[in-house]
């Protein structure tokens, strides 16, 4: 993978990451408020929607960062390069931004619904989806070619 185009995806990762980060603080502050026997069921979806914000950070930064290392000892042509790259930005960002916002308006993004907030969440994680796929099938293709 282009020394630019890795370091930009490990960048990006590492925000997307920090991004993560930061939604850990309101899963930090859901978990006692869920814990309390007079809490209702709004505190436990609370505490599940802010939970997954803080995963989707982490986990999708760490993928990102994972796969610029791994892409740099594969031979990629500039357009998987590219796949690879945006499709793996795009997952980033759209799955952190996506899950914190279902975590902020109590949706949770499973389908469209109108002209709200799901909605928007719901077409945010499918651009997620689309660019993750994309990206994985790019780095599949390339590692098999590299076997032989």
């Amino acid at each position: 993978m282009d020394r630019r185009l890795q370091g930009l995806l490990i960048a990006n990762g590492a925000l997307v990451l920090l991004a993560g980060f930061l939604a850990g603080f309101p899963y930090a502050t859901a978990i006692p408020a869920a814990a309390d026997p007079n809490a209702g069921p709004a505190a436990a979806e609370a505490l599940r929607a802010w939970h997954m914000a803080h995963l989707e950070g982490v986990l999708n930064g760490m993928l990102m960062i994972a796969s610029a290392a791994a892409a740099a000892h594969l031979a990629l042509s500039k357009t998987a390069e590219k796949v690879v790259f945006w499709g793996l930005v795009v997952a980033g960002w759209t799955n952190i931004v996506a899950s914190s916002i279902s975590a902020m308006t109590g949706g949770r993004g499973t389908g469209a619904t109108g002209l709200d907030w799901n909605t928007l969440d719901f077409t945010l994680f499918m651009f997620g989806i689309v660019g993750a796929v994309a990206a994985m099938i790019a780095l599949v293709l390339a590692g098999l070619k590299a076997r032989r």
